[in-house]
């Protein structure tokens, strides 16, 4: 009996990456701008390689025709207008980025995020909705079901795709603390969505200046980066010269791999974070390990998606 071994090796190659951004910020800090000409760029410039979800009645609509920021204009760009009447449920998100990936966009636009978790038929609305729909019902049951889960891990698949740019605007708001003897103190802004989303995009940026039709630049401060390109709390302007060094970035390609590992060593080090600091939650992480069949797992050999999956109980 043979048994032919014939491995064939291969010049390794970088592949081509797809954009995964989120750009957070206030109202009228020039989000879906900066989203729209990011999105412009990795497509080509080419307005009609871009597509836009649009969730902010129809506010998109209001850039066709505008001067941009870079002295051309707002092009026939592509967009469908996600509304209460469809309910913001996150699959809804998942089923327009699959239909622009169809009709073959190179770049979306979601515009915002945050519907998805605190919209109708958001997340938060269908755990409240199975709450009172059963008094056996808690809050911590409730994420378990089966709708819910559906819905919540479709988040993770909203902002990233191997075939499309993704770019994703988020709301945020001031948080605050009471601190004895000194009354309220700000403690800056938190984007209104899913806790762990953050370790989803590969690029997080927090809007610091809006463009502006005399071609006042978009500023904005990185949060998080995985590009190299990007530094983590600097602040850059987003000329055209910048946008295009990240098309050429992408391009150039990563090893998916890599980038897998950082997002995996970001959740570990938020999961240790909370196991350092709360007791309860220790024991609730060895209950949730076993459930998850790595009961005998150290922390830093456990799996990319078993640590998503973790982490987001924890944070329940």
């Amino acid at each position: 009996m043979s048994n032919i071994f014939n491995p064939e090796f291969q010049e390794v190659q970088r592949a081509q990456c797809k954009a995964s951004i989120v750009i957070e910020g206030l109202s009228g800090k020039g989000k879906s701008g900066l989203a729209l000409m990011l999105a412009w760029v990795l497509a080509g410039e080419k307005w009609e390689d871009v597509s836009a979800l649009d969730t902010e009645n129809r506010s998109l609509n209001l850039f066709r025709g505008l001067t941009t920021h870079l002295g051309g204009v707002f092009g026939p760009f592509k967009k469908f207008d996600l509304t209460r009447v469809h309910g913001f449920r996150p699959t809804h998100y998942v089923k327009a980025k699959e239909t622009a990936i169809t009709k073959g966009a190179k770049a979306l636009v979601q515009d915002s995020i945050t519907h998805a978790w605190i919209g109708s038929s958001g997340v938060l609305e269908l755990v409240g909705k199975a709450e009172a729909a059963n008094t056996k019902t808690n809050k911590f049951n409730a994420w378990g079901t089966p709708d819910i889960t559906r819905e919540k891990n479709s988040i993770y698949e909203m902002i990233r795709d191997s075939d499309i740019h993704m770019i994703s605007t988020v709301r945020v708001k001031e948080k605050h603390e009471m601190i004895t003897g000194e009354g309220v103190k700000s403690l800056g802004v938190q984007q209104i969505m899913m806790p762990d989303l953050k370790y989803e995009p590969d690029l997080v940026l927090q809007m610091q200046q809006a463009g502006s039709v005399s071609g006042k630049l978009p500023i904005a401060k990185v949060l998080k980066s995985r590009y190299a390109l990007f530094e983590e709390d600097q602040v850059y302007e987003f000329d055209l010269e910048t946008m295009r060094q990240l098309k050429s970035y992408l391009e150039e390609g990563a090893d998916p791999e890599v980038i897998k590992e950082q997002q995996r060593q970001e959740m570990l080090r938020e999961i240790k974070f909370i196991l350092d600091s709360s007791g309860s939650k220790r024991t609730v992480w060895i209950v949730l390990k076993e459930q998850e069949g790595h009961a005998d797992t150290a922390l830093e050999d456990i799996p990319l998606s078993v640590a998503r999956r973790l982490l987001s109980q924890l944070l329940i």
